[in-house]
């Protein structure tokens, strides 16, 4: 069964684009909290693993402790609600992602 999600598909496919052409990320900050960090690369982990809503809550942490300025957490953690096909709070949080950090400021990553 396919369900029609107007406008849905561009919003997913940017980020998609986003997300997974690093050479955009060439630059990027790196000097975030260990904790910080440490919870991100736990979320990227489990999203490997299929484990999305431990990844969802672990985005969640690292932003929380000090990742709030790092396009990719966002970017992540929009990615991993979309896959858990909560479609509307990942629509929500790329919209926030590209309010925040701007769509020009987001592809110079």
């Amino acid at each position: 069964m396919r369900i029609h999600t107007p406008g849905l598909l561009a919003p997913l496919t940017l980020a998609a684009l986003l997300l997974f052409a690093s050479p955009l990320f060439a630059g990027e900050r790196s000097d975030f909290p260990p904790a910080a960090k440490q919870r991100f690369d736990q979320g990227r982990t489990f999203q490997q693993q299929g484990k999305l809503r431990e990844a969802v809550d672990a985005y969640d942490d690292a932003i929380r402790l000090g990742m709030a300025d790092f396009p990719r957490v966002h970017l992540q953690r929009a990615a991993a609600l979309a896959a858990l096909k909560d479609f509307d709070a990942a629509v929500e949080q790329y919209s926030k992602f590209i309010e925040r950090f701007s769509l020009e400021e987001s592809c110079r990553y």
